[in-house]
Parts: C-alpha cells; sequence; structure tokens
C-alpha cells in the first residue's frame, strides 16, 4: 500500500478506517494516516493509543492541502509532542488539560504537608476567592494570560485589605509557577511573564505599612500588651526591641534568649524554605531582667513564647485554660493587640508590623551604618535605602553636625 501520492491514493478501494502507514526512523509506533481528503497520526506508546486529524490532504480534488512529505513531518512533530505529554503525566505532573484550580489543589497539598495549620488557612483563602471564581478557577494554563489574572483581581470583594490582596497574589502566584514548572514542556514559554505581571502587588505604599511609633509609644504599647497578659507582653517586648518578624518570634528557642542579647532566627520570606543564620540581636538589661521568667526552669529546646489554650468549662459556657502550647497563626495576635493599641491610646489603625518599621528607624537615627541596620532586621541594604530615605538623610546631617566646626568651644 502506497499514500504518498494523490494518483496512488485515489487507486485505493473506498474503506471506513484509514489508510496507515508505519513512519520510519526510530519512531516505533507512529504511522501516518489518509482517508479521502485528511491526514491522520496515530501514535501507540506505553499500551496507550492516540489518533489526531493533522491536516487536510492534496487529494486530486484538493491539490491546495498538505503534500505526503509535509505529512510526515507535521506527524513527527506531533508525535513528540504527544511523548512529551506522557512522559509528563508518568512523572505526576500536570494533565494536558490542567486548569488554574488544578494548579490551586497541588499547591494547597504541598502547602499542607509543609505545614498543616498554614497550609489549612492557605486552602480556605483560596478556596474562598480563587476556587470559588469558577471562570479562572477553569482556566486553562496554556491560555492564561495577564488579562485573565487581572480580571480576577477585579472581580475580588472591595472590601479586602490590600495587605490581604497581597497575600492571595503571592499564594496564586508561587501555585501558578508550580505548575508551569511541573509542565514547562507543554506550556507556552511566555506564560512566566504573564504570571508575573497579572499577579503584582498593588502599587504604592499604604500608611499602615509605614507607621513610625516615638520611643514613648513604643514604651506604652509594651505596657499595654503586659496588662493584657504576660505571654502577648513579651511577645510585644521581643517585637519591639528586636523589630523581628512575627514568623521569627514564634520560632525562637529558649536558648536562643542570652544575658545580653537574643538569637533571632533568619526568616524564610522569599527563600523557598531556607533561612538565614540566627542574627544576635542586642538587648538593654532592663529587657533581659523582664524576660527572664521565660527561661526559668525551662529546657533549652522548648519554644521562648507560648500561650495558653482554652476548653469549654464543666458546664459547658465558659472558657478555661487547659495547656500552654507556642504560638500559633499571626492572626491570632489582632485581638489583644488591638486591646494594648486603644490601651496605649495609639493611633487609631497602628498595626504591629509598625514595631519593625519603628525599630529600623530606631537603628537609623543612632547613626548605625545602613548595611549594620539591614542585617539586625534581617533584611538587604538596598529595601532599607529605598524605604527609609528619609531618616538615612536625617542621620546623616546630624552626624555631619556633629563633626562640623563650632564658633565656641565645646568643652567650655
Amino acid at each position: 500500500m502506497d499514500i504518498s501520492t494523490p494518483a496512488k491514493r485515489a487507486r485505493l478501494a473506498p474503506k471506513r478506517n484509514p489508510y496507515f502507514v508505519a513512519v520510519s526512523g526510530r519512531r516505533g509506533g507512529l504511522s501516518l494516516g489518509w482517508r479521502p481528503g485528511t491526514w491522520i497520526g496515530k501514535l501507540v506508546m506505553d499500551k496507550r493509543r492516540m489518533e489526531e486529524r493533522l491536516g487536510t490532504a492534496d487529494d486530486l480534488r484538493a491539490p491546495n492541502g498538505m503534500s505526503y512529505e509535509t505529512a510526515m513531518t507535521v506527524a513527527l512533530a506531533w508525535a513528540d509532542r504527544k511523548r512529551a505529554e506522557l512522559e509528563d503525566i508518568a512523572e505526576g505532573q500536570a494533565s494536558p488539560q490542567a486548569t488554574v484550580g488544578d494548579a490551586i489543589e497541588a499547591y494547597v497539598i504541598a502547602r499542607k504537608d509543609r505545614d498543616l495549620r498554614a497550609g489549612s488557612i492557605t486552602e480556605s483563602r483560596l478556596n474562598a476567592h480563587v476556587v470559588g471564581d469558577t471562570a479562572f478557577a477553569g482556566t486553562k494554563l496554556a491560555k492564561l494570560n495577564a488579562s485573565t489574572i487581572t480580571e480576577w483581581r477585579e472581580r475580588l470583594p472591595r472590601g479586602l485589605k490590600p495587605s490581604s490582596v497581597d497575600r492571595l497574589l503571592n499564594d496564586v502566584r508561587a501555585a501558578l509557577n508550580a505548575a508551569v514548572e511541573r509542565s514547562r514542556r507543554r506550556l507556552p514559554a511566555h506564560l512566566p511573564g504573564e504570571i508575573k505581571i497579572g499577579t503584582r502587588r498593588l502599587g504604592g505604599q499604604r500608611k499602615a505599612r509605614k507607621q513610625v511609633l516615638t520611643d514613648d509609644q513604643v514604651r506604652g504599647a509594651i505596657e499595654a500588651a503586659y496588662r493584657v497578659n504576660e505571654d502577648f507582653g513579651a511577645l510585644v517586648l521581643l517585637a519591639a526591641a528586636t523589630g523581628a518578624r512575627y514568623g521569627q518570634l514564634a520560632a525562637l528557642r529558649v536558648d536562643d534568649l542570652l544575658s545580653d542579647r537574643v538569637m533571632v532566627p533568619g526568616a524564610k520570606k522569599g527563600r523557598l524554605g531556607q533561612a538565614r543564620p540566627p542574627v544576635a540581636v542586642p538587648l538593654q538589661p532592663d529587657a533581659i531582667k523582664r524576660l527572664k521568667s521565660l527561661v526559668d526552669y525551662r529546657q533549652p529546646d522548648e519554644p521562648l513564647l507560648m500561650r495558653w489554650a482554652y476548653r469549654r468549662g464543666a458546664n459547658g459556657t465558659r472558657w478555661v485554660r487547659s495547656h500552654r502550647r507556642p504560638l500559633g497563626p499571626a492572626y491570632e495576635v489582632d485581638k489583644p493587640w488591638t486591646q494594648a493599641v486603644e490601651t496605649a491610646a495609639l493611633p487609631e489603625g497602628t498595626l504591629m508590623y509598625a514595631l519593625r518599621h519603628s525599630s529600623i528607624v530606631r537603628g537609623l537615627k543612632a547613626g548605625l551604618p545602613v548595611r549594620m541596620v539591614a542585617q539586625l532586621h534581617d533584611t538587604s541594604s538596598p529595601m532599607i535605602e529605598g524605604h527609609y530615605a528619609r531618616y538615612i538623610v536625617d542621620a546623616a546631617s546630624e552626624l555631619g553636625r556633629r563633626a562640623a566646626l563650632s564658633l565656641q568651644d565645646r568643652q567650655a
């Protein structure tokens, strides 16, 4: 049987199934088929059989169709794509029809494997705002673009805080990038760029994230936090004294608190789970004295900061203390922090993150080098220079004034 020319194909007897010829040259399992007017590819691999229309044939009545040689080239390329798809599926990668929802599902499973509590919180957030948006969740990754992501963002509830939107975007970006990495051989090469553009953080700095408190206000916040309870007071004291992020403070162990400093663990933020080495942050003696009760009679590897867990009382109407446990997700401090803000008469809407801003500014005003301030706060010098430029200029001006010539004897 020969289907290489229109004339030879015209002499073949009509039949229901296509005429197939094997494609030679290390392409076992690949055949090129023909039925009047159409070229067909067939691939048999790993007990799977796939057939697909490749295009119009250049039969006598359709001279503008694909020639036999062209159809052969198209069949080889088609077979390569199908083999790659089967290999990806065998390696546990996404199916050829993978959607945004599939990417989110895989991401949630991975997050819950790393940390069940944090992963469950992420799952709830993504289910509410991504999976619940059927138009976005049903979008195939192969057809995803920045405009599709932007349209989804515009459908998010107007009441979401900018910080919540940014957190959601971070999760969506991570989920989509992970899916692209798993299926990189079958997805468009430009897709990572589309994801990057579509999931950019909201523009502009928000006032709540730039709050800087005076030292008196910080001290007032610490005292107010201790009035809420001793555990929360210790957390706020360490946050104010070190400027560390909540996750870093929650990771502290008893042996991290030394006689004159605290060894703050590096943050995992943006480092694929790999934290930097701990940073020794000096503490004043009065702060060490107040924190001493956290280490007395405790094992070195226990969590430094803990809190009470509660359960229903015997009558089922009151909550009573049950046991001590490590700090949980960051949202657990929202309620006690709101109480502390009210008690200390801080500006309305003050965030606990303001303690970090205030610590950075305190270091700059004290004349510490930018690099040292960055190291103490587990961040980069460019970040400090970009977000705290005004305080750097003020500190430099003050140092310059101290070194300037005075017309009076300063010793007098």
